[in-house]
């Protein structure tokens, strides 16, 4: 009798989300699958056919994610931070998108991960970048930057059951007997089917030296927008009124999108200003393979429709989001992130040392700030004199890329509620150093913090920024 051997082990980064959660399985006939989640509900439900182990980890700890990948051949990348990931976000998905992909390449690097598989978005042909596509621009680049091989599968509108784009087309046809159209409705770009992007993913995975670098994949055919939300009241069977207009403001169109769908704010705006723009296909590979089965838009929207109620199938993880919401909810967490110029010749280690000296002159008269010998941190308040907050610098896991405080006491710190920390974080070449505070929970009451010490911090973390701005010209 002989041992069979050991399957591939592979890892995807944001399983339980729209993509993922449709990958795993057919992954699961070819590797052994670890999915990674940082919803606790979906990592406490165990897979029914138990051929998926999944593993909650926190993208945002970077030694959970050296742990997480540890043992794994290869990689799938699905993350995006439309969606909260804490009960106060003080940042843009642009620049949480950074600090997990840094994260995640250091980790992939440190483990000696053979390729990442990244779901990409199609670049246009202006110079005109919309923040969304921008933003998957950049997560390329630094999912890259460690040496880890990338693969960046760059796809337009995926069409599949739970995706946010075919639901803002479903309900603005059903709800709306009245569209209004710009002049960008009559961009074309080339949508894609669910199964016809995962085809693409399982055909580049294990294959790092073939399929490194970025990818144009698409459907069967291109379509303008105005083209699509035709295609789909037809599909629905109902008559609608197309009005072309001169021109329609990005913020009202965020805005009834956001008002006829009920979607996150974040997720609506992106996606509707990634649309006015052309997007063409530079022919590949893995378009060449394929495309001969590819689906057009009306097959892929019809697969993605409850056939006995027109709508659009729901999200698998809707009932795990609802249960997500309220853990966050009890937890009264806060994550805040901002982007800094670095400026040249600097790393991480200058600037955090740099930042709590500066504190206390930002902050005068009402705030002083301590850095002793070992480069550990205390804030008071200078009168009454009392400490604020102390911050323990982790010697051990801090780098000149990357220093890392523990937020261990101090009377704005609720104690004993999880790993607060505070990272400076410098990537894609010393560019940019992220400030961030991550899992901190506030002593005094939720919503006097938000009127309170939230906005100041914001206020202080803005005056660095421009800081460092003046320093870097």
């Amino acid at each position: 009798m002989t041992d069979h051997p050991a399957r591939p082990r592979i890892a995807i980064a944001g399983a339980s989300g729209f993509i993922g959660t449709a990958l795993c399985p057919l992954l699961a006939e070819r590797f052994e699958v670890i999915a990674l989640t940082r919803s606790p509900a979906r990592a406490q439900t165990p897979d029914p056919a138990g051929l998926i182990q999944w593993r909650q980890c926190d993208l945002f700890c970077s030694s959970a994610l050296v742990d997480g990948l540890a043992d794994i051949d290869y990689a799938v990348y699905l993350v995006h931070s439309l969606a909260p990931s804490s009960r106060l976000t003080q940042a843009s998905p642009r620049d949480m998108d950074l600090v997990l992909a840094d994260n995640f390449a250091r980790a992939a690097a440190a483990n000696g991960v053979k390729q990442i598989v990244f779901v990409s978005g199609v670049m246009p042909e202006s110079f005109r970048f919309s923040p969304l596509l921008w933003s998957r621009r950049e997560v390329e680049m630094v999912l890259g930057s460690r040496g880890t091989p990338v693969t960046a599968l760059r796809a337009s509108l995926v069409m599949g059951p739970g995706g946010t784009g075919p639901r803002l087309l479903l309900d603005l046809v059903r709800r709306l007997p009245l569209l209004l159209l710009p002049p960008a409705a009559g961009s074309v770009t080339r949508p894609i089917a669910l199964s016809d992007l995962l085809r693409a993913i399982l055909h580049c995975l294990g294959q790092p030296e073939r399929f490194r670098g970025a990818f144009d994949i698409g459907g069967a055919e291109s379509l303008s927008y105005e083209a699509m939300l035709r295609e789909t009241a037809a599909a629905l069977g109902l008559r609608r009124r197309f009005v072309k207009v001169p021109v329609l403001p990005v913020g009202l169109a965020s805005l009834t999108a956001r008002a006829i769908s009920g979607a996150p704010a974040a997720m609506v705006g992106a996606i509707v200003e990634s649309l006015p723009q052309d997007t063409r296909m530079r022919d590949n590979p893995v378009q060449q393979a394929i495309e001969p089965q590819a689906l057009g838009f009306r097959a892929a929207l019809e697969a993605s429709i409850d056939p006995a109620t027109r709508r659009l199938l729901p999200s698998p993880r809707q009932r795990l989001k609802e249960q997500d919401r309220e853990v966050m909810r009890e937890q009264s967490l806060v994550r805040s992130i901002q982007r800094a110029i670095q400026p040249p010749g600097q790393d991480a280690a200058w600037l955090a040392g740099n930042y709590f000296r500066w504190l206390g002159d930002c902050c005068w008269p009402l705030v002083r700030s301590q850095v002793d010998d070992d480069g550990h941190v205390e804030v008071w308040s200078r009168l009454p004199r009392l400490r604020m907050l102390r911050l323990r610098h982790m010697t051990r896991e801090s780098t000149p890329e990357r220093q890392i405080y523990e937020i261990a006491g101090g009377l704005l710190a609720r104690p004993g509620e999880g790993r607060a920390r505070f990272e400076f974080q410098t990537l894609l070449d010393g560019r940019y150093t992220m400030t961030a505070i991550h899992d901190y929970a506030p002593a005094i009451p939720w919503y006097l913090y938000i009127l309170t010490q939230a906005v100041a911090h914001r206020l202080v973390m803005r005056r660095y920024q421009s800081r460092l701005a003046r320093l870097a010209r």
